[in-house]
């Protein structure tokens, strides 16, 4: 472990503050108190007693297992924090001593738990002026599932927390480049990856294939700074989506390996070709979790893929993509009044778009057991009056086509499962994906397409009608597009650029 100063002088790069509100003006967002573990947490908003703002959190230690700590944990898990190095800081004022730390979750060992902890060796004496804590967990050299951070107040007193930050850690000159972000191969057949790095650096290696448990690997850089990864360690003779993250000195970079069936690479690239590409295209994507979810492997990647196979260098994209979002949401959004992750259209029109797609609607049309199933969450009425200012809003902004996508056809049997199973805890839980609500959507958007000159690419009657249409749904949900989900709706979209959609 090295301290945060150290790497400061050597000139490491740290990344922008990962964290929402790390001032605590809208409450206590970021920290939570588990009910095992000693002291009490309080949100307090005085000027007088934040470090900034108003906004400052009060931790109080507590006698427990023969000794007095309060311990909290930062509620924003890294999921991919293997081969990274994390910067850990917050300002502090206060007494006792204040440890900062972090849990990492590992593969489960007999007779151990799945889990360890990493602690400051030496806390930091707390007084009543401010001061910076700071503390840089390196996972760099290390398989981890996940990694949490914590802060421990030790001996009796309190302390007060303010401004907290988290930021991965590059050392200075260490890079990772992958000659692509995504790709999608024959089954069984694969070549090494070769990506670029330093010159005969360490590198890790983590290769994910489908549902199983990361496997790791160690590797030295070449003299010519060639980082080779085996086509051995993350080849599949089974469709399967692989993920294989390469690291060196903090810098990571990834690429999304899909492999599939020669006739449907085939199909697509055929789609693309379609297409005929004899300028650049940029393409945006707005719409909620099935644009959101599996970023580097999604729908949108592989439209991108498949266009830049077939037309090298011409298309581009951005993916707006927001989970959970509805068209009530994207309108708060697009008119600058505070929404969930307002942050993702940060800049969104500073830049020219050739065409763009919403894909929403999974949201829009979940019902609740408050009216007996039968009313949509966000009406159709309210659903045509949105669309109306979004698309008003765009055509300000933007002069590129639009195109809306219909909902898709989710699994009806697993949306009704998991809605029957949430009942005895949540008598008002959502259930998605039922037929007469989604339809419904489909229909205002169709009429909305005709009264405004927007084009209408439906995915949901051919989902429907998919001989397997389970297989194109995440099994747990019925509503998040699985790999073939994500394959099925790229086709889709490339077919309609084929035929000229939206130009």
């Amino acid at each position: 472990m090295f301290l945060l100063g150290v790497w400061l002088a050597g000139g490491a790069v740290l990344a922008a503050n990962m964290l929402k509100d790390p001032g605590f003006e809208k409450g206590n967002t970021l920290l939570d108190a588990q009910t095992y573990w000693a002291g009490a947490v309080e949100h307090i908003q005085d000027a007088a007693q934040a470090h900034a703002g108003k906004g400052v959190i009060r931790l109080v230690s507590a006698p427990a297992r023969g000794t007095v700590f309060g311990r909290l944990l930062l509620r924003s898990r890294q999921t991919d924090a293997s081969g990274k190095m994390y910067a850990f800081s917050l300002w502090a004022r206060g007494s006792g001593t204040l440890h900062l730390g972090g849990i990492r979750y590992v593969a489960p060992v007999e007779g151990k738990p799945p889990y360890e902890y990493d602690w400051q060796e030496e806390g930091t004496k707390l007084t009543d002026a401010w001061q910076k804590v700071s503390y840089t967990i390196d996972v760099s050299r290390r398989m981890v599932n996940a990694l949490a951070m914590v802060v421990e107040l030790r001996g009796g007193g309190e302390a007060f927390l303010d401004d907290v930050s988290l930021e991965t850690v590059v050392q200075p000159g260490a890079f990772v480049t992958a000659p692509a972000g995504h790709l999608v191969l024959p089954m069984g057949e694969a070549k090494d990856l070769v990506m670029a790095t330093l010159p005969q650096a360490p590198v890790f290696v983590s290769v994910v294939k489908g549902k199983d448990a990361p496997v790791c690997h160690e590797l030295t850089s070449t003299a010519e700074g060639k980082a080779v990864v085996p086509s051995a360690w993350f080849v599949s003779e089974q469709p399967a989506d692989c993920r294989v993250t390469v690291c060196s000195g903090g810098a990571t970079a990834n690429v999304n390996i899909a492999f599939a069936t020669p006739e449907s690479i085939a199909r697509s690239l055929s789609l693309a070709k379609g297409a005929a590409l004899t300028k650049p295209l940029r393409i945006l994507y707005l719409g909620d979790s099935l644009t959101d979810f599996d970023r580097g492997r999604n729908y949108c990647d592989k439209v991108d893929l498949w266009l830049n196979q077939a037309f090298p260098g011409l298309a581009s994209f951005r993916n707006a993509g927001i989970g959970g979002d509805y068209i009530t949401r994207m309108e708060d959004r697009m008119y600058g009044r505070p929404a969930h992750r307002q942050e993702m259209y940060d800049g969104l029109w500073n830049e020219k778009y050739d065409l763009i797609f919403i894909f929403l609607g999974h949201n829009d049309t979940k019902t609740t057991a408050k009216s007996d199933l039968k009313v949509a969450v966000v009406p159709p009425e309210a659903q045509d009056a949105s669309f109306r200012k979004v698309i008003a809003q765009i055509r300000q902004q933007s002069q590129a086509p639009i195109v809306f996508i219909s909902g898709a056809s989710m699994v009806e049997e697993i949306c009704r499962r998991n809605h029957e199973k949430a009942l005895p805890t949540r008598p008002n839980a959502s259930l998605f994906g039922l037929p007469v609500h989604v339809e419904a959507f489909n229909d205002v958007l169709q009429k909305l397409g005709k009264e405004l000159g927007i084009a209408y690419l439906d995915v949901y009657t051919p989902m429907k009608n998919h001989p397997d249409k389970p297989s194109l749904f995440s099994p747990a949900d019925g509503v998040h597009l699985s790999a073939a989900g994500h394959a099925f709706v790229a086709d889709a979209i490339l077919a309609a650029l084929a035929s000229g959609i939206g130009r």
